[in-house]
């Protein structure tokens, strides 16, 4: 293991030669690595505190304070002044920064354009299947060394292609539930939350309010990020917002989800029916039994 370790590490070093990603007019972008990931955060995310780009880039702070000052300086970010907390120091993407990433975007897919041209396409699926592994190895190493890198939020419009794209994989192709019944219908009072790091959705769920009663459901996450407790963490802190306004919640829980909500006051209301070849339980969860379940 130390051997592939070793070459890895190796590989990776000459790669980022190869690439030039050790310039600072990286790709001919006219942008530094650094620069280009902040104003991709940034054009993603919307307006992001100091303190969130500082965990999610793994930044220290004189480094992103001087990459901030830079970038201000040409106009590409402006400060905001925080909605709660004027003193919080936020960031968001000017007009111009837009432009000069997307400019950025463009000269770095023509210098990869060699993959196109020499690379052939079972080789460039292997390339991508090898980096996204050892992507997502090291972001689960990174979120045990700093939870607090898992987010959870009310989701915004900005996330919404990230969400109906997890949904659709786990209900569509993991579950074979037809397509049209994975949205909500748009006429019902409804609330969606992410856990994300970063740019990764990691999970959601939706709450709803449909013949006078609250549900719980369309509950995903991504197939990658399992086993690390983070629906358990979206269930937890969804529910008690949805509780918050409510007396009772109520859902059809799969066999995953069940000991979910069992372990946070749940109880089960009806026999076990089957949905599309899943197992699916009736549930409820009242204010009191989640109170106490999680004092």
């Amino acid at each position: 293991m130390m051997s592939a370790i070793h070459t890895i590490r190796t590989e990776l070093r000459y790669l980022v030669r190869e690439l030039g990603l050790l310039d600072k007019n990286c790709f001919r972008s006219g942008l530094s690595l650094t620069q280009a990931h902040l104003l991709t955060y940034l054009s993603k995310n919307g307006v992001t505190s100091f303190a969130e780009l500082c965990l999610q880039l793994s930044m220290d702070k004189a480094s992103l304070s001087r990459t901030l000052s830079v970038l201000v300086g040409k106009n590409y970010v402006e400060p905001v002044s925080g909605i709660k907390d004027k003193r919080q120091k936020n960031f968001q993407l000017t007009a111009a920064g837009a432009q000069s990433l997307a400019t950025a975007d463009d000269a770095a897919d023509n210098e990869f354009s060699f993959i196109d041209n020499q690379m052939e396409l079972q080789d460039a699926q292997a390339v991508i299947n090898g980096l996204r592994a050892l992507r997502m190895n090291a972001f689960r190493r990174n979120a045990a060394r700093h939870p607090q890198r898992i987010q959870i939020e009310i989701m915004r419009s900005n996330y919404q292609p990230e969400v109906t794209k997890l949904l659709s994989e786990t209900f569509a192709q993991e579950q074979n539930i037809p397509a049209e019944l994975i949205s909500l219908p748009p006429h019902l009072k409804s609330q969606c939350w992410i856990v994300r790091s970063g740019e990764y959705v990691l999970g959601t769920v939706a709450g709803w309010h449909e013949n006078n009663h609250w549900h719980w459901g369309r509950f995903a996450v991504n197939p990658g990020y399992r086993g690390m407790g983070i629906g358990k963490q979206l269930a937890r802190v969804s529910l008690a917002e949805m509780l918050a306004k409510t007396d009772k919640v109520l859902l059809d829980a799969r066999d995953s989800t069940v000991k979910i909500i069992t372990d946070l006051g749940g109880v089960i209301t009806g026999p076990t029916t089957d949905f599309y070849g899943m197992p699916i339980t009736s549930m409820r969860l009242t204010k009191e039994d989640f109170e106490k379940a999680t004092a």
